[in-house]
């Protein structure tokens, strides 16, 4: 009886373990469905999807223009301005929003500055300050802005090396990080975003996208309304 009893504890064993192998490979083959998909899925080598979802995410530093008048960047909070003779705090965008466009609103420096990708600096003076200025509306410093789409956070991406051989997913909380992010990616990588994604369009629509191309399109759709 007790040799009956080994044998098929021996078999339930074997039985436990290649189960155990079947469903550890079948995990792998969903995995790499994942990261290996067609071309038209592979983000990073979709140059205009890529070039999209980085304007789209990039620092819109068109809100204080009152200030700076440049949308290639933004002043960092808090500073002072003057405004014929007396001083004004800025402390947040409510501080902004009582002055029309038209008013000559001056900041005391030195400021620091956030550009639209995220890259900070300081600027010591009006003649560096109106030096960046005439480079932004010359086209010179980074200013392909996309304001009229937003990303709904979390949103989350798998990555796979091939030289490597290497997984991993990558999820994005905030617009700064997905920028940087998506900056970093090599041609050769491949990245699937993990869809469905929601967008928000200027109406405050939420939308619910389920592919790249559907994404593509929707971003390129909303550039007519942007401004």
């Amino acid at each position: 009886m007790s040799c009956c009893i080994t044998k098929i504890a021996k078999a339930m064993k074997y039985l436990m373990y290649f189960a155990f192998s079947v469903i550890l490979v079948s995990c792998q083959k969903e995995e790499l469905k994942i990261v290996d998909g067609t071309d038209e899925e592979a983000f990073a080598m979709d140059q205009e999807l890529k070039g999209l979802m980085s304007s789209v995410v990039a620092h819109d530093g068109s809100f204080d223009d009152v200030v700076d008048r440049s949308s290639c960047f933004s002043i960092d909070f808090p500073y002072q301005c003057t405004y014929n003779g007396h001083e004004y705090p800025m402390n947040s965008v409510k501080d902004l929003e009582p002055w029309p466009d038209t008013a000559n609103l001056n900041p005391i420096f030195p400021i620091d500055i956030t550009f639209a990708n995220y890259i900070q600096a300081t600027v010591p003076n009006q003649q560096a300050f109106n030096n960046l200025k005439e480079r932004c509306a010359n086209g010179d410093l980074f200013d392909d802005i996309i304001g009229c789409v937003d990303i709904v956070y979390p949103i989350s991406v798998s990555l796979y090396d091939p030289v490597t051989s290497d997984f991993e997913t990558i999820t994005f909380l905030h617009d700064k990080q997905t920028f940087q992010t998506i900056a970093d990616f090599e041609e050769d990588l491949l990245v699937s975003i993990n869809y469905p994604v929601q967008i928000i369009l200027e109406n405050e629509v939420v939308l619910t996208i389920q592919s790249n191309d559907i994404l593509k399109n929707e971003i390129l759709d909303r550039l007519p309304f942007c401004e």
